[in-house]
């Protein structure tokens, strides 16, 4: 399994050799991606919000009207549905943003955390992962674990760095 974090401009053109599913993150009011003319992506999963955190409503003012853009339990709820939907199929992961650099990040390396991949997690200097993003992933993925008996996928070791 090999995880990737592209821009909107790289995934709308991405292919590749090997069964891939798609991650594909936007902006509130963005138009989806087109569709994917690669026959080996088996399924995608379209999700909007901002790359903001509470924190920046505290430092800034002017943040407050991405409040209802928020990563929020829903999103978290749809990733995890998503990644066990496709737990045992080995697929690789491309994970877009517009920019390919914050909100891809932070689920990339929750995508890595879920399957337990050995693989480079995604850090500054290239990219900066929405902490808040990541935290929310990994504290609800916990909660689901300790309280449910859904049959999710249960890591050994969780990095978290």
């Amino acid at each position: 399994m090999n995880v990737i974090v592209l821009s909107r401009n790289a995934a709308e053109r991405y292919t590749q050799a090997t069964p891939w599913a798609h991650i594909a993150i936007a902006d509130p009011g963005r138009e989806p991606l087109p569709e994917s003319r690669c026959p080996r992506l088996r399924d995608r999963l379209h999700l909007e919000f901002m790359d903001v955190t509470p924190e920046d409503f505290r430092r800034n003012p002017a943040f407050e009207r991405f409040r209802p853009f928020l990563f929020d339990a829903d999103q978290v709820g749809q990733i995890i549905a998503f990644l066990n939907k496709h737990k045992m199929a080995g697929l690789d992961w491309v994970v877009n943003c517009e920019a390919g650099v914050s909100r891809p990040a932070a689920v990339a390396n929750f995508v890595l955390e879920y399957f337990n991949s050995a693989q480079k997690r995604f850090a500054p200097l290239r990219y900066q992962p929405n902490p808040y993003v990541f935290a929310r992933l990994i504290d609800s993925y916990f909660f689901m674990i300790k309280t449910t008996k859904f049959n999710i996928h249960k890591p050994s070791t969780w990095h978290l760095h």
